[in-house]
């Protein structure tokens, strides 16, 4: 008998500004969404790479491009929070201790019949596989031993080891709120923050403070 595949978690990083949307919306959007009506706050993403996801094919499950999904990581400490840290974003420049965590898990987000798909690396990158979301595919083909490591720089024996990291969980279109875990913060005054915007717009989500989770 086949074991079961282990759930995993999955994470969405945002500025703690785009929270009050996303509570009033009732969940996230796909980038193309948010563009097209105007709806993110506070963009802590890189122009260009945010570009080639407008255009990347996706030619799996429900296709179109990366830009039509809501990406997720399936490690914290990403390579993307550690650019923003360093200020490797032109167009953000207030650091990584505004930036929130929005958890779930892979299990939420089947059991709630969302359609999916996965990415090898970075789903922005040139050449990246995308593969239509399967418990057992998933499961062997991301390199999870790596995402829970604090450091994941590339070294001489393993030269691809940084874009393994980058892998994403991409939920076609939009993401309900009611399926996020948690948030998790850097600091008490984050999360104070946040249970402020929570009780303003009559949520309930438990909030966390990891600095280990950040750089």
């Amino acid at each position: 008998m086949q074991s079961p595949v282990p759930n995993r978690p999955i994470y969405h990083i945002t500025h703690i500004r785009n929270l009050r949307g996303i509570l009033q919306r009732g969940g996230l959007f796909s980038d193309n969404f948010a563009v097209q009506n105007g709806i993110i706050d506070t963009d802590i993403g890189m122009a260009g790479i945010k570009q080639r996801r407008r255009t990347t094919a996706v030619g799996c499950g429900p296709g179109g491009t990366p830009a039509d999904y809501v990406p997720f990581y399936f490690g914290y400490r990403s390579p993307m929070l550690r650019s923003i840290h360093v200020g490797n974003v032109p167009t953000y420049r207030e650091g990584q201790e505004p930036v929130i965590y929005l958890t779930s898990s892979l299990a939420a987000v089947r059991n709630a019949g969302l359609s999916a798909v996965f990415s090898e690396g970075n789903a922005g990158a040139t050449f990246v596989d995308f593969h239509a979301d399967d418990a057992e595919l998933c499961e062997k083909l991301i390199d999870w031993p790596l995402m829970t490591q604090k450091w994941w720089n590339d070294i001489p024996e393993d030269p691809n080891r940084a874009s393994r990291r980058q892998a994403e969980y991409l939920v076609h279109r939009f993401f309900p709120v009611g399926l996020v875990a948690s948030i998790v913060t850097q600091n008490e005054r984050r999360a104070a923050e946040v249970g402020k915007i929570l009780t303003d717009n009559g949520a309930s989500i438990s909030t966390m403070v990891y600095p280990q989770w950040y750089y």
